[in-house]
């Protein structure tokens, strides 16, 4: 966040907190299903707070169910002062009340971010133990995810080892998005078993074969793209944080929806901004978004298979144009969801793969010293337990982390 929009959201907080009714902050919980325009109606907003976004920022107020923490700031007597409510990793929404009426602001959140460890014995299950001894659900899904692909995860046995080096952002005390694991390794029956994360954002195993296959297709016979992904970019001319979270497809009203995996359908509906929407469940935490249909063709239960129509492009929503929305996301997480439609079986060769190697040499290196020198994990909320020491935070800072 800038220090310009720092100050002026702290000076609002000290402004409205002294002189209006002692007013208290509030940190919730955003309850399941609760739609942005149902929020602004708890509080008696006036709806027409959205009209001062534009198209692409009215639409992440449909994305603010994705989000689990939010503050607000309430006068004594029940009025909303001041909402901060995140919309993915990177940007929140800033409601506020002024002397005339309330506003509304796209703005970044403010977070750090760190490189940590983690080193632990199996009890029960990596997952399961993870969980319970980092505090840290997201390392644990993703750590799962990664190592699925390559270990028998019903062959480990008690005492087997864990050992994980992953960047986290923090925001407030608290971890938040998934953690970027760069290198991992599992222990077990006395066999090392790695992940390397190498620069192309892909993971593989000792050999250089990717772990993670790319199974998604496109979700329209005929692809033109119209408006790319981005979490957070500062706009040069606008002079404020913008941000699409997800894929825009040109096309005329009436193409043919493609389901991208095979999935199961959770949504299909009206979604404020996005209008007339789909969201399809997929395998690994996946679930797909498709909006501004015309008409859906598909209905919330029902199982679909890739390639079936789910619905027709439209224009209704907030929406200048015939187009589909496609949003990909990850455990609730927006991510491109490019990164995922083009698939490939491949490795690495030749160049590539003589790249990988070298990276891999120097992980290796990383995560076996942790291994040998039992390493203490960091552990969120806790006092006992450190981080990274200075010390491998300047041998990883020597290794381009």
């Amino acid at each position: 966040m800038s220090k310009i929009s720092l100050l002026r959201v702290g000076l609002l907080l000290l402004v409205l907190s002294t002189f209006t009714f002692a007013a208290k902050v509030k940190h919730s919980v955003w309850e399941k299903g609760l739609s942005f325009e149902q929020y602004l109606k708890k509080y008696q907003v006036p709806e027409e707070v959205l009209e001062s976004l534009d198209g692409e920022d009215a639409l992440l107020v449909s994305d603010v169910e994705n989000t689990k923490r939010y503050y607000e700031l309430i006068a004594s007597n029940g009025v909303l002062l001041q909402a901060l409510i995140p919309v993915g990793e990177e940007l929140q929404l800033h409601l506020f009340k002024t002397p005339k009426a309330y506003k509304i602001e796209v703005i970044p959140v403010a977070y750090q971010k760190n490189t940590y460890v983690s080193l632990l014995s199996v009890e029960k299950s990596p997952h399961a133990d993870i969980i319970n001894k980092v505090k840290n659900r997201g390392l644990a899904t993703e750590f799962t995810r990664l190592l699925k692909h390559s270990v028998n995860f019903r062959g480990i046995q008690k005492k087997d080892k864990v050992a994980i080096v992953y960047t986290q952002k923090m925001h407030l005390g608290q971890p938040i998005g998934v953690p970027n694991i760069k290198v991992a390794m599992l222990e077990s029956r006395k066999k090392k078993h790695y992940v390397f994360k190498h620069t192309d954002g892909k993971y593989y195993n000792e050999e250089g074969k990717v772990l993670v296959q790319k199974y998604m297709k496109k979700p329209l016979n005929h692809v033109r793209i119209t408006s790319h992904f981005t979490n957070r970019r500062f706009h040069p001319v606008l002079k404020r944080w913008k941000a699409h979270l997800g894929t825009d497809f040109g096309a005329r009203r009436g193409t043919p929806i493609l389901a991208a995996a095979d999935g199961k359908v959770i949504f299909s509906g009206w979604q404020g901004g996005y209008g007339k929407v789909i969201k399809i469940q997929h395998k690994d935490g996946y679930v797909t978004l498709y909006a501004h249909q015309s008409r859906l063709k598909s209905k919330t239960g029902q199982r679909v298979t890739q390639g079936q129509v789910i619905g027709y492009v439209g224009t209704t929503g907030r929406s200048t144009g015939s187009h589909l929305h496609f949003g990909l996301y990850k455990n609730g997480r927006a991510i491109n969801p490019m990164s995922m439609v083009k698939f490939s079986t491949g490795g690495l060769t030749g160049k590539d793969k003589r790249a990988f190697l070298n990276r891999k040499k120097k992980y290796t290196k990383i995560i076996n010293k942790i291994f040998d020198d039992n390493m203490p994990s960091h552990v969120w909320n806790t006092v006992n337990e450190i981080a990274v020491s200075p010390e491998m935070k300047t041998y990883y800072k020597n290794r381009g982390w």
